[in-house]
């Protein structure tokens, strides 16, 4: 009991400590900026509870707990005493501060990991919509141009730039869509580009999938068709896109003339692709994207490991 009764007298100098280092040293200590005044406070105050400590050890625990007159010691063994009190003040109030200390800094990486993910998941919608625009201020220069034409096709236009820009919105900032979506708006694409050229640019598209259920970023494809639109020459019979799906490896491969004067342009900047590699550097941690320029031929050569997703890590809602 007597032991039981001096631990308890002792917690009434430990337990107050220790609430002071925790909720007002390390939080004040953080925001402060005279850091050294808050070091010499927390001396003072470790120093005050050793004395406190101390004169209860001496007055109080030895001589009506325990019953034992005083004693007389030398400095030798005051100072050994003092240094035992701090040593026993400091083992709970060390102990206290690591896991606080732990504690914060496990909240610090949640919360450094929640802003970089926002950052990237903001960085990300800001390179998708860089990209739509593009594909609708040409699409309604064409409804322009077939209006003012009186031509038949443009409530047809009209219908499959409606379709897309359906997809665009529902779907463009999602992280994955399947195959089979894609290629559905892929193919209301090829035919608004067919309703807009006619015979004048064709694209071949060879298509090899293994499961159409698979999941790809979405308006990928999309990007690199508009790329041979956009900067390909008229009348190229060349034109092809080989789309390869096996095992969750994507493999899509352009090929396409370029307009003369847009070869350097093209090869130096590679318009929209570098917005597209920056994505799938976001996104998957194993890919290889190459675009070239060889003989007037602009080539596209794009191999993804799906498997190799990190949009889970990117897009995952929880801290």
């Amino acid at each position: 009991m007597k032991a039981v009764a001096t631990l308890m007298l002792l917690l009434t100098i430990k337990i107050p400590l220790v609430y002071y280092v925790l909720y007002s040293f390390i939080s004040g200590y953080q925001r402060s900026l005279k850091k050294v005044r808050k070091i010499l406070e927390l001396i003072l105050v470790v120093v005050f509870a050793v004395m406190i400590y101390r004169i209860l050890v001496h007055f109080v625990i030895w001589e009506h707990i325990w019953q034992e007159p005083p004693q007389t010691i030398n400095t030798l063994q005051y100072v050994a005493r003092i240094f035992y009190s701090v040593l026993d003040i400091l083992q709970v109030v060390g102990l206290a501060a690591a896991i606080k200390l732990f504690r914060l800094r496990i909240e610090a990486i949640k919360k450094e990991k929640y802003l970089q993910r926002e950052k990237l998941q903001a960085e990300l919608l800001q390179l998708k919509s860089q990209l739509n625009p593009h594909f609708l201020f040409n699409t309604l220069n064409s409804i322009y141009a077939l209006a003012r034409a009186k031509s038949e096709d443009t409530a047809d236009v009209v219908m499959k730039l409606s379709s897309i820009l359906r997809y665009m919105l529902y779907r463009g900032e999602s992280t994955l869509a399947t195959v089979q979506e894609e290629f559905r708006i892929v193919d209301d694409y090829l035919q608004l580009q067919q309703i807009r050229f006619g015979e004048k640019r064709k694209i071949k598209i060879t298509r090899s999938i293994d499961n159409e259920q698979t999941g790809i970023p979405p308006l990928m494809i999309l990007t690199l068709l508009e790329n041979i639109y956009k900067h390909g020459a008229a009348n190229d019979e060349n034109a092809h896109c080989i789309i390869r799906l096996s095992n969750n490896i994507l493999e899509i491969l352009t090929s396409n003339r370029t307009l003369s004067e847009m070869k350097e342009d093209i090869a130096e900047k590679g318009i929209g692709l570098s917005n597209l590699n920056r994505q799938l550097e976001l996104l998957f941690r194993d890919f290889n994207f190459r675009y070239f320029l060889k003989d007037s031929i602009f080539n596209v050569h794009l191999t993804i490991n799906l498997n190799s997703y990190a949009g889970d890590e990117l897009f995952d809602s929880r801290g």
